[in-house]
């Protein structure tokens, strides 16, 4: 299990059953799982194969996904196996809910999910539409128990939503917030989070949704971005954050700053100002906030110095088995 283990500090493991994406929104442009899985297609043997027509390179010479999505028959059941309790994080080289996935692939993947129930599954998506579509359809139910019977002969779906599924949508600027929160809010499941990274612009939680709407999330993750090219988080956008969900009783988790943090004397390789609105300016410009490119490590985690890094309150487990309230698929007439 050792090829699925993760620095990402918000999961234990990886877990791609599906691999392949394509550009969603500006949070897209730099992200990582493009980058590596072109430099994999690079690769000989099974793992450049597996990995091949992922990606192409774009006019700038950088590579970008082209929009097809494969299903990893080879790690499909890869969480029956694993022993203990994990938090995974599902399809960090790709999106659960891409439109290039047909429902019966999904189905196949919550089935497992459903089936190794001991683990915490963490799925994010850019996509919550589908998503939320797919979760509080009827039918989905019935569909993802036929794929567990499949698996397994006899299996029988504990509960819907899936108590040990968390889902979350991504968003990385006002915009995104405003359209994917309520679209998420209304979808079924038993823990809702927002991941807001890369954090490119402020964002209020409170803009973007009713407060109904958002005591309807558990968890947010806020954090800057990392990498070549990284663009600056100033750090009043995470703190805003931080309140609203302290004020809304939401667990907040502090992922990092990313490339660019407070100034580190002799270490800076450059440094800029940043004004509250995400313009950038000369240091010492009334207003800006001093910002230096340090690299993720010496950026660091702390948020006004203190690690901010809580977890939602695991729903309360159900029966493994008894009489559920979901839709069958209807008899055929004679």
């Amino acid at each position: 299990m050792a090829k699925n283990k993760t620095n990402i500090q918000w999961t234990e493991i990886t877990w791609n059953p599906t691999i392949g994406c394509s550009l969603m929104s500006p949070g897209c442009t730099n992200c990582y799982a493009m980058k590596f899985a072109h430099r994999l297609a690079s690769f000989g043997g099974p793992v450049g194969l597996r990995y091949s027509g992922l990606t192409e390179v774009a006019g700038n010479g950088e590579p970008v996904w082209t929009g097809v999505v494969k299903v990893v028959e080879a790690a499909l059941l890869e969480p029956l196996s694993w022993r203990g309790r994990k938090r995974i994080f599902v399809n960090s080289m790709s999106d659960v809910f891409h439109p290039a996935l047909a429902f019966a692939d999904i189905a196949r993947i919550w089935a497992v999910m459903a089936l190794a129930r001991r683990h915490t599954y963490q799925v994010l998506t850019k996509r919550p539409d589908r998503m939320r579509d797919w979760l509080n359809d009827p039918a989905t139910p019935a569909a993802v128990e036929a794929e567990m019977r499949k698996i397994r002969p006899g299996a029988r779906l504990p509960a819907w939503p899936l108590r040990n599924a968390w889902v979350g949508t991504s968003i990385e600027d006002q915009k995104r917030a405003d359209e994917r929160i309520p679209i998420l809010a209304d979808t079924k499941a038993a823990v809702r989070f927002l991941s807001i990274e890369p954090l490119l612009g402020p964002v209020s939680l409170k803009t973007a949704a009713s407060f109904p709407v958002l005591r309807r999330l558990h968890w947010v993750i806020v954090g800057g971005e990392s990498g070549p090219g990284a663009r600056p988080m100033h750090p009043d956008w995470a703190r805003a954050l931080r309140n609203e969900c302290r004020q809304l009783r939401i667990a907040f988790f502090f992922k990092q700053f990313g490339t660019w943090g407070a100034p580190v004397p002799g270490k800076q390789r450059q440094t800029i100002g940043l004004m509250p609105d995400g313009r950038e300016v000369p240091v010492g410009t009334s207003g800006a906030t001093t910002l230096a490119k340090l690299g993720k490590k010496l950026a660091g985690e702390l948020l006004d110095g203190r690690l901010h890094q809580a977890f939602p309150t695991p729903p309360q487990p159900t029966p493994p088995q008894g009489s559920l309230p979901f839709a069958k698929p209807a008899k055929k007439a004679a």
